[in-house]
């Protein structure tokens, strides 16, 4: 169970035998290499946009999956020719991870890997994560399963966290399931915005700024779930039965819910 026991001075402060302690990642650590090895002109002139240099991009749900070096600034529409030619079998992306933000698919294509410009653009480049959500997904549970883990993950060290976000996690997960209670969607948004900014660290601020994002991008989802309604991406889908397949009606989601 990884939980803080240090307070300040912090590591960079005051480390390993009194004296400042360097923490980085792999990733940093590597592009260090080759920087001393070919210098900072060389590392300078990668990069598109406002950012320079490159990173590695985690590509998730698109049918192209993987690991990608990328200049800073490359487009997510150039990440792979299938991508863009498939947007249609997407709905939204979440780009730098859990502690990231939705976005509609189509504003995505366009949008540059950069971290200033992801985050003017009122998203985050985080992890370097690009998760696409499928059309006949639900943005909602989606949702519902992020904030979900979120929530226990906190490292139990002060109140907002502990409590604020597994409230925010249960009244999520029951709307999801199609038992919401009478204002659990104003709750949701209300406990999301007076959660930020009021944790020991940053965790919080991660999962409701990642909530706040997907209640803004799945408006009418969220919406249908609160008035009890059957999530509408359910509706549809092809389910066997005796002699072959039918699409789900409402009534029979709703039963199978029930």
């Amino acid at each position: 169970d990884a939980r803080p026991t240090t307070s300040p001075p912090r590591p960079y402060e005051r480390g390993i035998g009194g004296r400042p302690t360097l923490l980085q990642n792999v990733e940093s650590l590597a592009h260090s290499a080759l920087i001393v090895r070919y210098g900072d002109g060389w590392y300078r002139e990668l990069g598109r946009r406002t950012t320079r240099g490159s990173a590695l991009v985690t590509v998730t749900g698109s049918g192209q999956d993987g690991v990608r070096e990328i200049e800073i600034g490359t487009t997510i529409r150039e990440l792979d020719p299938g991508i863009a030619t498939a947007r249609h079998r997407h709905q939204a992306v979440l780009l730098g991870g859990y502690f990231g933000g939705w976005v509609s698919a189509d504003r995505a294509m366009d949008l540059a890997l950069d971290p200033i410009e992801l985050r003017d653009a009122g998203s985050a480049f985080g992890c370097g994560v690009v998760a696409f959500l499928g059309a006949d997904a639900c943005g909602v549970r989606a949702t519902a399963r992020i904030i979900d883990w979120m929530a226990g993950q906190s490292a139990a060290q002060c109140g907002p966290c502990v409590f604020g976000l597994r409230a925010i996690a249960d009244a999520t997960r029951r709307l999801a399931d199609g038992i919401p209670e009478r204002d659990s969607l104003e709750r949701i948004e209300r406990w999301s915005r007076q959660l930020a900014g009021r944790g020991a660290c940053r965790h919080p601020d991660g999962a409701v700024g990642q909530m706040l994002t997907s209640l803004r991008v799945f408006a009418p989802e969220w919406e249908r779930h609160q008035r009890g309604r059957i999530c509408s991406h359910e509706l549809g889908q092809r389910v066997a039965v005796p002699g072959g397949y039918v699409r789900k009606t409402e009534a029979q989601v709703g039963a199978s819910v029930a």
